[in-house]
């Protein structure tokens, strides 16, 4: 039996085309793969005065906008034209990225069209526009009024067989990791845990990218200005004891710590309230700060690990969630 042929289309974003590629390969998918890395614009010919003209004496700022729109539609007519082959999967991930007429062209290009958006509907709500073009679209949350549209998870990434051992060694003090964006909006919660731990000599892997200004920056938290990659955080989670994640005010669902906790055996600590409807969740795994409760937490590190059942385990992996949503 032949292998199944599957394009992946999404944003050229940090490593993580790389990984969906692998894991994709370890299932046995005669993958390709597509992203949004294209050629930057140029003028050509007389635009670059055309342009100045109309910006400086028509007070007209979109010429250079229709130029740039023109010249990404003809980069993605060639990418459509050069594939001359019919998938049997195209799954697109972020198809906001990309422009409407691309997204809508390829699906005469494969016999089953799926969509993903791994952020918030609202976040980017320009993705309403593109969920008619796909038999099937998967996100976080219910959005009224589309009958393509199903609620999924995020996942962890199993390419690697990872096996964690059963007797990890914790580290004295535990050692708690977070990264994320800089956020005005949840900078007082952060601080106000960093103090906490602190005081209660607790080691902190803190990362936070910056994202709007901050001029009262934490001296506890490392701040960086380039993301950090999706395998450089695996190798942070396996140092670490503890995952704290904080809410993305601006998306819905839970992020990939939960996951990534559940595989490798991690305690998380979040104030994330949606965790609790969950299979996996366990108070002795999972600590919820609300009500002002982390004096709780000194007693929550106390206790060990709870192990899953190894059928919750494996819902969560990257295999069981492609599969199931190729099913559907």
């Amino acid at each position: 039996m032949r292998p199944k042929k599957f394009l992946l289309v999404m944003p050229d974003y940090s490593d993580f085309p790389e990984l969906f590629m692998k894991n994709l390969e370890k299932l046995g998918f005669q993958t390709s793969l597509i992203t949004n890395k294209i050629p930057a614009y140029k003028y050509r010919g007389s635009e670059r005065l055309v342009n100045f003209i109309r910006k400086n004496f028509l007070k007209d700022k979109s010429y250079k906008k229709k130029l740039i729109d023109q010249f990404e539609e003809t980069e993605y007519a060639r990418i459509i034209a050069e594939l001359d082959e019919k998938f049997d999967y195209i799954f697109v991930i972020r198809p906001d990225s990309f422009p409407a007429s691309f997204i809508e062209k390829l699906k005469n290009k494969t016999k089953k069209y799926i969509g993903y958006q791994w952020d918030g509907i609202e976040k980017f709500p320009e993705v309403k526009n593109y969920f008619s073009f796909f038999d099937t679209f998967f996100c976080f949350e219910t959005v009224p009024g589309f009958s393509n549209v199903k609620e999924t998870t995020n996942f962890y990434f199993d390419f690697d067989n990872y096996k964690a051992v059963q007797n990890p060694v914790p580290n004295i003090p535990p050692v708690f990791y977070f990264v994320g964006l800089d956020w005005e909006i949840r900078r007082t919660k952060i601080n106000n845990f960093v103090e906490f731990a602190v005081n209660n000599d607790f080691k902190l892997d803190f990362y936070l990218q910056e994202f709007d200004k901050n001029n009262d920056k934490n001296p506890h938290i490392k701040y960086i200005t380039k993301r950090i990659t999706f395998a450089q955080n695996i190798e942070f989670v396996k140092k670490s004891d503890v995952l704290v994640d904080f809410v993305d005010p601006r998306q819905f669902g839970l992020s990939f710590r939960f996951f990534e906790g559940m595989y490798y055996r991690k305690k998380i600590i979040t104030d994330n309230l949606m965790v609790k409807k969950y299979d996996f969740y366990h108070p002795d795994n999972i600590f919820v700060i609300e009500n002002d409760n982390n004096a709780a937490i000194l007693e929550f590190l106390k206790r060990p690990y709870q192990e899953l059942p190894e059928q919750i385990v494996k819902k969560y992996s990257f295999s069981e969630w492609i599969f199931r949503m190729l099913s559907e």
